[in-house]
């Protein structure tokens, strides 16, 4: 009789004393209430505080404890009979907290007890079939039956109180949106975030609330600001636990960044680059080959699609690869990072205003426009499934331009500049898009946009304005295609000089296999404000020149483009 009340009292022990864990684990929304009921606010000790958390690792040793008096005390009765008024003293105090006003909270405790209750089943489960079920002499090895089960509660307790360690995990880069730069990195761990510059900090907010349910962090800051220093400071810091009254914070991760403020007294240096699909490492090779660089321009496709959070986080982790966040970026958004599930999440990840990848910018001497035509096809095209609505998306963008041009601010810049990555002064054999493209063209005709930089097409094209005829179908340059062959793709009446910057390849004219070929090809190009011209170059992986061609007229530029400032015309 006196074994089955020792039995009856251990597993009573056991289960009692998992509810006291399992339930006040599960109101921890509460746990600041009980600090102020015992008088925190007045006192402000850190102990009072801190109790909760100290009687939740009391009641994970007590657990603990219990299960090794079930296990191994096989006859300590009076051992058991302690830990019998020990539970039922924290059940008591528990019933308490719950009863002077945690019940209003109980509607979301008692999901979270659930959980638990069904992660101790598993639990379970794993015990029966590593100590019970197999017929191995190990089981009966107490060193072993410790370190198992230590392991398997460990690991249980970890995920429950959200052990994770928190890291940055991709370093930040600098974009530039309107008038602002954001900085944009990523941590391991759900955090909270911000930068310091100089004396100032800067917070990733959302509504008036410092965010800490996100991975991704984006932070704004005045260009003046951050030119005006030679460095920045992010922080990431975890919260162990965010409650509704209170919560726990980790330690603070810090790393500091040097940073270059883009100067235009002496001209503008930037390198462009397009559609390099995941090939980090040549594209890397082709960008360090420009040592002078103030500003990277990407115009997308940078990945292939956007299925999950990694995905997303690609294009940031190049952008600061081929940065190391000392310089900005401008980024637009490619037609394949609009592909795949996750995608509608990407404006969280890189530089936009909002939701939206189209924006004006502008610092120092210079002016910009960011276009986004979305998909390359037409809205009702099959591969879209009824998901697609850009031409709405569009003509906000036609407004946005018309208000700019209302506005004439642009007019008081040294330097116009334009990048969608598909280019708008072209139109394809499909003619997708031809009418907002050619909007757009008599729109910009009016603003003396010095340049248009884009990519898609997988080519390196020169879009010389002036060139070629309007609106006539075109007819290839037999040293840019050797068929010479005429097409129902055609070039819109435009006055601005425009390049696509998407070709992977050694040369111009080489094959262009994403695959095969290691080698990016991006643009160069050197404003001299003094003389009002742009020089414009490209090299490849090997930091080679490229020979120049027109596609569409008989023209070689040799491995540099002269434009004049004032009227776009080559020199």
């Amino acid at each position: 009789m006196k074994k089955i009340l020792l039995l009856v009292s251990k597993i009573g022990n056991l289960i009692v004393s998992f509810f006291n864990l399992a339930m006040f684990f599960a109101i921890r929304m509460c746990w600041s209430g009980i600090s102020k009921t015992l008088g925190y606010e007045k006192s402000g000790s850190e102990f009072i505080l801190l109790l909760p958390v100290f009687i939740f690792f009391i009641l994970i040793g007590l657990f603990i404890a219990n299960i090794l008096i079930y296990k191994f005390k096989k006859n300590n009765n009076l051992l058991s009979y302690i830990m019998n008024v020990v539970n039922v003293i924290f059940l008591i105090g528990i019933t308490v907290i719950i009863l002077m006003g945690a019940d209003d909270y109980m509607f979301f405790a008692w999901p979270y007890f659930l959980q638990y209750c069904l992660i101790a089943l598993g639990v379970l489960v794993c015990y029966f079939f590593i100590f019970i079920y197999p017929k191995i002499e190990l089981k009966n090895n107490k060193k072993f039956t410790y370190i198992s089960f230590g392991l398997i509660i460990t690991l249980t307790i970890g995920f429950l109180v959200n052990a994770k360690i928190n890291y940055i995990t991709c370093e930040p880069v600098v974009y530039i949106v309107e008038d602002k730069y954001q900085i944009v990195f990523s941590s391991n761990t759900q955090s909270r975030a911000w930068v310091e510059i100089g004396d100032d900090v800067y917070y990733d907010n959302y509504a008036g609330s410092n965010r800490s349910y996100t991975k991704i962090h984006k932070i704004e800051v005045p260009i003046a600001v951050l030119d005006e220093y030679s460095e920045y400071t992010i922080h990431t810091q975890k919260l162990t636990y965010r409650g509704p009254f209170g919560g726990f914070k980790g330690r603070d991760i810090a790393k500091t960044f040097e940073f270059q403020a883009i100067d235009t007294s002496d001209g503008l240096d930037y390198y462009a680059i397009s559609d390099i699909h995941m090939d980090l490492k040549s594209s890397k090779k082709a960008v360090d080959y420009n040592s002078k660089k103030e500003l990277l321009i990407i115009a997308g496709d940078v990945i292939s699609m956007i299925e999950n959070e990694r995905d997303a986080l690609y294009t940031n982790k190049v952008a600061h690869e081929l940065t190391k966040g000392k310089i900005p970026v401008i980024y637009a958004r490619g037609n394949h990072e609009i592909k795949g599930k996750y995608s509608e999440e990407f404006h969280k990840y890189v530089g936009a205003d909002n939701e939206n990848f189209y924006y004006t910018f502008k610092f120092k001497d210079v002016y910009g426009i960011v276009v986004d035509l979305g998909e390359d096809h037409d809205d009702d095209y099959w591969e879209y499934y009824d998901t697609a609505y850009f031409d709405e998306y569009r003509a906000k963008q036609l407004q946005m331009i018309e208000d700019e041009i209302q506005k004439e601010e642009y007019k008081n810049s040294k330097y116009r500049l334009v990048i969608s990555h598909i280019p708008l002064p072209f139109v394809n054999s499909r003619h997708n898009h031809k009418d907002f493209k050619k909007e757009v063209t008599n729109l910009l005709n009016k603003m003396n946009i010095n340049m248009v930089i884009s990519g898609h097409q997988h080519d390196l094209l020169i879009f010389d304005p002036g060139v070629v005829t309007p609106n006539e179908n075109i007819t290839y340059n037999v040293n840019y295609d050797k068929k010479g062959k005429t097409t129902k793709e055609y070039l819109l009446d435009f006055n601005y000089p425009s390049f696509c910057v998407s070709k992977r390849g050694y040369t111009q004219t080489d094959d262009n296999d994403l695959i095969k070929v290691k080698s990016q090809i991006g643009l160069n190009v050197h404003v001299d404000f003094n003389n009002k011209i742009q020089e414009c170059s490209f090299n490849n992986s090997k930091g080679e020149l490229i020979n120049l061609v027109n596609p569409f007229k008989d023209i070689n530029y040799g491995n540099k483009i002269v434009f004049s400032l004032e009227n776009n015309k080559r020199i």
